[in-house]
């Protein structure tokens, strides 16, 4: 089943146990975000804050929900799937399809016909995003959250961020974080790699600016997914909810935004203009560090009548934002499948956070195909931003942990598989890198050399004595030693 409006999505989370109501007051400041933060570690329910207090005391009019994708059954139930591959099936059924099979029965066809026409945005006079607006807006009444101490302030953070290609007209919708600076001035933090960053560079005068809250689950989730240039966020919302997505015109510019999410921030930046924003809690529990990044002016607010304001906290894994990073790995499976033949699974762990490591199983013809394919995958959209990539044999299972340290005990020789790709691209946020936005890729070979690989020829890998832990351990300084395999030692 798929979800109109978050209201439905949340009554359905209710209706089977899956939803907290709080009805005592609750500080939006550090307070929210813990229970958020302590449920989504131990696999809890979504929660519904019925009156976010404010920093200034007062109750704001909007219900606050955290932690509505907090496992994996909530986001597939979310996406009203069972298997988040269904989707990137559905994606490669367009993509390709059976024409023979077609043209023997044309009926099965209609489906296929149904689905592509369900990509194509559907517009509305009014939305019910609409309902009520607010032409004297403060930001500052809405429950935002600040999660973590050391917080810059307060922060959207499951924001809908809506720009148009100054040069196409095309819409972008890309999930971006955005400070409070003030009752009508808020951060935009888009990285130099994103599409808001480019229609700024492109701007040449000031540029209409539209964040949403809420909305259909799947709204939220095509904003986070790593579409093709010529596939929209609009378009791909159609095909996840398979239904054409409802979009409106803003009330003070040009921009068009779904016309049922819950809230919708309208306003302006200036090209050029920039503010301080940071530092922010980030993944792995390190504060993302404060700079400069364009300010959004706000001129209204509109919103539903049973408006209701998702937020979630992001620190050390598990996370929300991981479950939903999961979804997105599994749901582009097949879509990257059919982009690179060579992948047979591909598999981001919850535990690095979906940035930072992909595991790739790789058909094997011929000698080092895994590391060719791993390399194709370094190039392919966002994994432009991972860290390290490992390449398996093709009956691995990429799910599965313990057979990753097996492999990279047993098949990765130090001197000939492992390779080192200097001044790459990263991600803004990683915290690691000496330089913003470069950084170093570790691509390391775990597969079984084939007969005519010159590492076939090499001697059986010896690991070491199970001695070493105990010496190793009496080391002054080492608190513990373990070996986690016979070539892996922890200390």
């Amino acid at each position: 089943m798929v979800w109109r409006t978050l209201a439905r999505y949340i009554r359905s989370l209710e209706d089977s146990g899956e939803l907290i109501r709080v009805a005592d007051p609750v500080d939006v400041e550090l307070e929210a975000g813990c229970f958020a933060d302590r449920l989504v570690k131990r696999g809890g329910s979504a929660i519904l804050f019925e009156q976010p207090r404010l920093p200034d005391g007062t109750i704001s009019e909007l219900p606050l929900a955290m932690n509505l994708f907090g496992t994996r059954d909530r986001t597939n139930h979310a996406l009203g799937v069972n298997r988040p591959e269904e989707i990137g099936e559905r994606m490669v059924a367009l993509m390709k399809p059976d024409i023979g099979g077609i043209l023997k029965a044309p009926w099965t066809g209609i489906g296929l016909a149904l689905e592509g026409m369900s990509m194509a945005p559907m517009k509305v006079r009014k939305g019910a995003c609409q309902q009520v607006v607010i032409s004297d807006p403060d930001v500052t009444r809405l429950p935002i959250p600040k999660t973590w101490p050391e917080d810059g302030g307060r922060y959207m953070t499951l924001p809908l961020v809506v720009t148009v290609d100054p040069d196409t007209g095309i819409h972008n919708m890309g999930m971006y974080r955005s400070q409070v600076f003030g009752p009508k001035e808020v951060g935009l933090h888009w990285q130099a790699h994103k599409h808001g960053a480019d229609h700024a560079d492109a701007s040449s005068e000031r540029m209409p600016v539209a964040i949403c809250l809420g909305g259909p689950p799947e709204v939220m989730f095509s904003a986070i997914s790593p579409l093709p240039d010529n596939l929209s966020e609009y378009e791909f919302a159609g095909l996840l909810g398979k239904r054409r997505l409802r979009i409106t015109k803003c009330v003070t510019n040009d921009l068009l935004v779904p016309a049922d999410c819950d809230v919708v921030i309208e306003g302006y930046m200036i090209p050029g203009e920039t503010r301080e924003e940071g530092p922010f809690g980030d993944h792995f529990g390190h504060y993302s560090l404060a700079d400069q990044y364009p300010v959004m002016h706000i001129e209204a607010i509109t919103h539903r009548k049973d408006a209701v304001v998702p937020m979630t906290i992001v620190g050390v894994p598990p996370m929300e934002d991981g479950y939903l990073g999961e979804a997105i790995g599994d749901a582009f499976l097949p879509v990257l499948q059919f982009q690179h033949r060579d992948v047979l699974g591909l598999f981001l762990p919850l535990e690095t956070g979906f940035h930072n490591l992909a595991i790739v199983s790789s058909k094997k013809r011929y000698p080092r195909q895994g590391r060719k394919t791993a390399l194709g995958l370094l190039g392919a959209g966002q994994m432009m931003f991972l860290k390290t990539i490992v390449a398996v044999d093709p009956n691995h299972d990429v799910k599965d942990l313990d057979s990753l340290l097996d492999a990279l005990d047993s098949k990765v020789d130090i001197s000939e598989d492992l390779i080192i790709l200097p001044g790459m691209v990263a991600d803004s946020l990683a915290h690691a890198s000496p330089w913003d936005n470069i950084h170093d890729k570790l691509l390391i070979d775990a597969t079984t050399p084939l007969e005519d690989d010159p590492r076939g020829r090499r001697e059986s890998l010896k690991g070491c004595p199970e001695s070493l832990e105990v010496s190793a351990s009496g080391i002054d300084g080492v608190v513990q030693a373990r070996f986690l395999r016979s070539s892996m030692l922890v200390v």
